[in-house]
């Protein structure tokens, strides 16, 4: 408790080494988790690999919301970079989505007398990540076979985990259930 000349009484939470208390030191866990980025990320989208880039597609909310929660805790200006960066990333992400659609579409719509040809844009409806990740993995449900619900809770349990992609979900899953 240190007194200023003021009155008022506040806390210093500076010890004799000149280190603040108050705000902990990055972990190990945040070095992870910006190799994780760069090398699932930022790499495949600067060599044009975006075989790479959809399949970590479905794990970039997971990453963002591990990097908010770094930024609340750390307080470091590097981190909002770095959430930038995936925000950009998720953008660059559903472009090259609409125009792979737009291309497959525009292929197979042809006109009568090929005179005209008309695209509407529209939002993209989303599903929750562990439902399209079983989606991509066993295809979609049926009336008949409807979604698995342990598979779901496994899938939502392999995305928390740090350094994962989604091979290693396909994997894991594929070895689980023998499928």
């Amino acid at each position: 408790m240190t007194i200023n000349l003021t009155g008022i009484n506040y806390h210093n939470y500076i010890n004799l080494k000149g280190d603040s208390n108050l705000i902990p030191k990055p972990s190990y866990k945040l070095k992870q988790l910006k190799t994780y980025i760069v090398k699932n990320y930022l790499i495949p989208l600067y060599s044009d690999q975006w075989q790479i880039i959809n399949n970590n597609k479905l794990l970039i909310d997971e990453t963002i919301n591990k990097i908010n929660l770094y930024i609340k805790l750390y307080k470091l200006e590097e981190l909002t970079l770095f959430l930038e960066l995936l925000k950009i990333i998720k953008i660059l992400i559903d472009k090259n989505d609409l125009l792979t659609d737009l291309e497959d579409k525009t292929k197979n719509v042809y006109d009568k007398n090929n005179v005209i040809n008309m695209v509407y844009k529209t939002t993209k409806i989303r599903i929750l990540p562990e439902y399209e990740i079983y989606n991509s993995i066993l295809g979609k449900p049926t009336k008949t076979k409807p979604y698995n619900d342990t598979i779901i809770n496994d899938i939502k349990k392999l995305m928390v985990q740090p350094n994962i992609t989604y091979d290693k979900i396909n994997k894991c899953i594929c070895d689980k259930f023998n499928i």
